[in-house]
């Protein structure tokens, strides 16, 4: 028997927020109530007010699973989204340890265990596990994102793991905060929270928090499943009207991601940061340009060209050692007449077949 199965004390929160999932429910309650460790655990589900059967499902585990005891269900007041959810279990939380998991995903049955014996070895502020993307009925999927399952590495020193997630333009890094053993009390000492967003407030939150950790593990072990939906809400592909509102929201995020930038200036990394924040707008644009016509009402030039505008000064891109004229040509395109930034970037992504 593990030196740690007799603890007390909750060594592992896992939280997960609730709202209208009830097709995948069970697979995902029952990753979690099947965890292979001994260790203490408690499970808290966030009730988002859902319209369909998913807390009955919760519901009827709590009372008759072996393990249901250890769900902790609490009910929000209204609808109020994933972000305000995930806040909810971090104010809750009582374990050492919090592991947020998504309500349509589910976890390998050693994935806490795995995670937390790295955790308590290395003193880490955060362990992260590797992901395979499967469809609905959990078959293996390539979304062409191989960033999502990792080498073994240890992280101990200040900005290391940063610098690793930013050491070059194409994706190092598994910048979701699903998946993640982190640490109560680094959570606490950062002050860390989840921004108010209709989705990828998870990515918001690791541009928060990556900068802050020091003591990281990153473990090649697939510890998560994770669901890929073609009717979710940041999946435009099969919709025949998308929202404005949806759209200015997306740039309103990435907005955030790129601007984050200006608080990294001391940093190593901060050139390929700012530069991979770019990317990620222009992306967000692109998707935008190519289901304009579904766009209702219409999408402006205006409002393509105010998100693409680079959060630096001309005088600080010139500096750049690296990646100077790729954030020169964004912060050109970014201050020239709304229709010509727009033809611009509509020529720049049908060349990269983004459009």
């Amino acid at each position: 028997m593990n030196n740690y199965t007799q603890q007390s004390a909750i060594a592992v929160t896992i939280g997960m927020p609730v709202y209208n999932v009830e097709i995948f429910i069970r697979r995902s309650i029952l990753s979690v109530l099947n965890q292979s460790t001994e260790l203490n655990i408690e499970i808290i589900v966030i009730d988002d007010c859902g319209t369909d059967h998913s807390m009955d499902i919760i519901k009827e585990y709590q009372s008759t699973h072996p393990k249901g005891k250890e769900i902790k269900i609490i009910k929000q007041p209204h609808n109020i989204g994933c972000w305000a959810a995930r806040n909810r279990i971090l104010e809750e939380a009582q374990g050492e340890y919090i592991f947020l998991l998504d309500s349509d995903d589910y976890i390998s049955d050693d994935c806490i265990e795995k995670l937390y014996i790295e955790a308590k070895e290395h003193h880490a502020e955060a362990v992260y596990g590797s992901v395979r993307p499967v469809n609905d009925k959990g078959e293996p999927i390539d979304i062409g994102q191989s960033y999502l399952e990792q080498p073994y590495i240890v992280f101990h020193h200040q900005n290391e793991l940063a610098q690793f997630a930013n050491n070059r333009l194409h994706p190092t890094f598994r910048d979701y905060i699903w998946n993640t053993l982190i640490r109560k009390d680094f959570i606490d000492r950062h002050h860390l929270r989840f921004k108010k967003a209709l989705f990828c407030d998870d990515m918001m939150f690791s541009a928060d928090m990556t900068p802050l950790v020091t003591d990281a593990v990153l473990i090649p072990d697939i510890t998560y499943y994770y669901v890929i939906r073609d009717n979710s809400l940041s999946s435009y592909q099969h919709r025949q009207t998308i929202k404005l509102e949806e759209i200015k929201e997306s740039f309103r995020v990435y907005s955030y991601l790129k601007d984050k930038c200006s608080e990294l200036k001391d940093k190593e990394y901060f050139e390929a940061r700012c530069t991979k924040g770019m990317i990620l707008m222009f992306y967000a644009v692109c998707g935008a340009l190519k289901n304009r016509k579904r766009i209702k009402p219409n999408l402006k030039n205006i409002i393509i060209k105010e998100a693409i505008k680079h959060p630096l000064q001309l005088k600080e891109i010139t500096k750049f050692k690296r990646y100077k004229y790729i954030n020169l040509g964004f912060y050109i395109i970014g201050h020239l007449p709304a229709l010509i930034s727009v033809l611009l970037l509509k020529h720049f992504g049908r060349k990269k077949n983004y459009i």
